[in-house]
């Protein structure tokens, strides 16, 4: 077999590359932000350029029953830690069940398990970020069992630490997830869902207690050095989060949302304290160019809008177009602990003048309460990545 016939482009400009059983297709995420804050009462940085997630590897699969995932992190530059981002080999020989174990995204909400060039907005929802940080997210140490069809999903992981230099290999915990379609027609598909994890162990650094900090970055990044939500370091026993997750998608629109409730119970001198802390949000995006988003049952999310003809490069002679709105809000704060309350608005429009380039432009006008203090900024942040 030469080598030349034996690769293949379906509907992309990436070939995938076919050698008698064993199918090797290469995979990038490679994203570069440009923004800022034109204004706000946070201290920070008025513009910044950040390369982020040069994830580059390949996804193999081998006589049609195992698939392994090899993908190198190379980012964010400059001065970003590098990591192994994908590690995993997945056992696929039993109709609607796989079987993966190694360094992977366990599956766990419905944000969290779009792809990085899938997510309707350039970063996550806070809430989203935070939870899934907890037990699951990506470069997870973790094994998992899932089924999955045209109707549900259904996953179940046993998850350690994080692959690279902020490992945190010694946690202990276990993260699942039920997704029904109950409805799903040409037009309408309504998505429903249930996600859990919980924190037996909380990771340990060398002689120090068991402990875990919530963060996030204001759902954008480029280069802060500080989060606008921080509870910092709380000694923990235990933790977990449970959520909920919607999504209807009617001809080329889509309205999603999830809600989350996280408990923990910090150690603290005469035994346990409670504490809670939620947060939710609602977008609702809308394909102007191109076909709309489908659900895929694997991971039981979105895939990006793709062109209506089978094309790669400016369909329609104008590309792929979509535009969006967000609602969040994050409450970080209960008893001792004030991590901060950040709600926020967004708006984003995206475009695919090929199917592997992505540009996006996004607004946020949010702000973050504390206990005498709010803070109130508006960012504007520009996305080009490449994405295959």
């Amino acid at each position: 077999m030469s080598f030349c016939s034996a690769c293949q482009a379906v509907a992309s400009t990436v070939p995938t590359i076919v050698l008698g059983d064993v199918v090797i297709k290469p995979y990038a995420t490679d994203q570069l932000d440009i923004g800022g804050f034109p204004q706000s009462t946070v201290p920070v940085d008025g513009v910044g350029v950040r390369a982020a997630r040069l994830r580059n590897g390949a996804r193999i699969t081998i006589h049609k029953q195992f698939e392994v995932g090899a993908i190198w992190d190379f980012g964010p530059v400059p001065k970003g830690p590098m990591r192994l981002f994908e590690g995993q080999v997945s056992y696929t020989g039993i109709k609607h069940f796989v079987l993966t174990a190694g360094i992977f995204k366990p599956s766990f909400g419905l944000e969290s398990m779009q792809a990085q060039g899938d997510t309707v907005f350039i970063e996550r929802s806070s809430i989203s970020t935070i939870t899934r940080n907890l037990a699951a997210g990506i470069a997870r140490q973790a094994v998992q069992i899932e089924a999955h069809g045209k109707h549900y999903h259904i996953a179940i992981a046993g998850t350690a630490g994080t692959a690279g230099p902020d490992h945190d290999g010694n946690q202990r915990a276990m993260v699942f997830r039920l997704v029904g379609v109950p409805v799903s027609t040409h037009d309408l598909l309504v998505h429903v869902g249930f996600s859990g994890e919980w924190v037996f162990k909380a990771a340990q650094s060398p002689g120090q207690a068991p402990a875990v900090d919530f963060s996030d970055f204001p759902e954008l990044n480029v280069g802060l050095t500080g989060k606008f939500l921080n509870t910092g370091k709380i000694p923990l026993k235990d933790a977990g989060a449970f959520g909920l997750e919607a999504a209807v998608a009617w001809k080329k629109m889509l309205l999603a949302g999830e809600a989350y409730e996280i408990e923990a119970n910090k150690r603290i001198e005469t035994g346990v304290q409670h504490l809670h802390f939620s947060g939710w949000y609602a977008q609702a995006s809308y394909t102007l160019l191109g076909t709309p988003r489908k659900w895929k049952s694997r991971t039981a999310a979105f895939s990006s809008p793709t062109c209506q003809k089978n094309r790669t490069f400016l369909c329609d002679g104008a590309g792929v177009v979509e535009a969006a709105a967000r609602f969040s809000e994050a409450d970080l704060r209960s008893g001792a602990v004030n991590g901060g309350r950040q709600q926020a608005w967004s708006a984003a429009l995206t475009w695919w003048p090929v199917d592997i380039l992505r540009v996006t432009l996004q607004y946020e006008n949010g702000k973050i309460q504390e206990v005498n203090n709010t803070e109130r900024f508006q960012a504007v942040l520009s996305m080009m990545q490449i994405k295959f």
